[in-house]
């Protein structure tokens, strides 16, 4: 959440210091098409006086920007108005402004021109020559700052919709704890009933180290495949305090692999399930099997077992591990990842991964 916000906060400044550098480009332009159209109609109306009122022209001209720049400033103090009402203000601004620009016109025509008659230039006669200059660049201001706008609220919308996404992200892997540490306790009740104290004593503190990873583990990161490969491993050398040498356990992660990516404990549920579907209903116990492989540009993870395999109720079996393991891949991958169950051949049963292949230098959050 702290990354979304910090580049929310970049966004927003450089969104701001485009806005900025638009609304100067845009007064240079527009104040510079008055200058020039203002002389152009001094040269073919009054080819006399055209360029002897140059002086004057430009100081009107930069005049104008001054008090088009000062409403730009005043605008900004109201960004949370509506635009409408922000329009309304600005056109309020430019109506005002327009008596000390008349004024400001009639006394540089005088200084320029000593015999000018004033009354040559009445108010109305200003407003209709060059007031309505004002009123068009409110027009052209809005336009952009709409566009601005309209940027803006979609820049924060993806910033909402990324939250959202972390959250989502968080809050399911959050739920795999309370599930573990049901299954954990209990077997943990069963030790202690059968004054197994030893066994218990090297269950809590494995549950100890595994907890603290889960806490240390930010949900919204992706994890090292090896990490992920030694966490599970941490989780069943909890179990084999409970079940002793009637669980076997291989783990083959090739070292071209171990900097994968993947979610964090993203296998824990389908570990959770072989144990006890698996091996804890077995006599002779059984092996749990992990692995990985590339495959055609794809990572793909398998954990194996040898218990009874696949039955009809293969879907309802640990229902909310299974569930939280395949909205966490479609939230974080969208459609680029699946999960698969297989019956193996040798009896047992095979859930497979298919994931796209993410390097450790290309660690991020997964909603970013």
């Amino acid at each position: 959440m702290q990354e979304i916000n910090k580049l929310g906060a970049m966004a927003e400044e450089m969104l701001a210091r485009e806005r900025l550098r638009s609304f100067v480009l845009f007064q240079l332009i527009f104040w510079g098409a008055n200058l020039a159209i203002r002389t152009a109609a001094a040269v073919q109306t009054l080819p006399e006086f055209a360029w002897s009122f140059m002086p004057s022209r430009i100081a009107i001209v930069l005049a104008g920007a001054a008090v088009t720049t000062f409403i730009h400033v005043a605008l900004s103090q109201y960004q949370d108005w509506t635009t409408a009402r922000r329009l309304a203000f600005a056109l309020l601004l430019c109506a005002l402004l327009l008596g000390p620009m008349h004024m400001l016109e009639r006394a540089l025509a005088l200084a320029v021109a000593p015999g000018f008659d004033p009354n040559r230039l009445s108010f109305s006669d200003y407003v209709f020559q060059f007031g309505w200059v004002f009123f068009m660049w409110a027009g052209y201001y809005f336009a952009q700052d709409y566009a601005f706008r309209i940027r803006r609220q979609a820049a924060e919308l993806t910033r909402a919709q990324a939250a959202a996404h972390q959250a989502q992200i968080k809050m399911l892997r959050y739920q795999l704890n309370p599930h573990f540490l049901f299954n954990t306790l209990n077997a943990l009740s069963t030790l202690v009933l059968e004054q197994r104290n030893a066994d218990a004593e090297k269950m809590i503190l494995r549950l100890s180290r595994f907890m603290r990873h889960t806490i240390d583990t930010d949900p919204a990161q992706l994890a090292r495949l090896d990490e992920e490969a030694r966490v599970q491993l941490l989780y069943l050398e909890i179990e084999a305090a409970r079940f002793s040498d009637r669980l076997r356990v291989a783990c083959d992660v090739p070292p071209a692999l171990a900097d994968c990516l993947v979610p964090s404990l993203i296998l824990q549920p389908i570990v959770e399930n072989c144990i006890k579907h698996a091996i804890g209903p077995s006599v002779h116990g059984g092996l749990i099997h992990i692995y990985a492989r590339e495959r055609h540009g794809r990572l793909h993870i398998f954990v194996e077992d040898d218990g009874p395999g696949m039955r009809e109720d293969h879907e309802r079996r640990g229902a909310i591990g299974l569930r939280n393991t395949r909205e966490r891949l479609a939230t974080i991958y969208d459609d680029e990842a699946r999960v698969r169950f297989e019956q193996r051949d040798e009896g047992g049963l095979r859930v497979a991964f298919d994931l796209p292949i993410q390097r450790h230098a290309e660690s991020r959050p997964v909603d970013a």
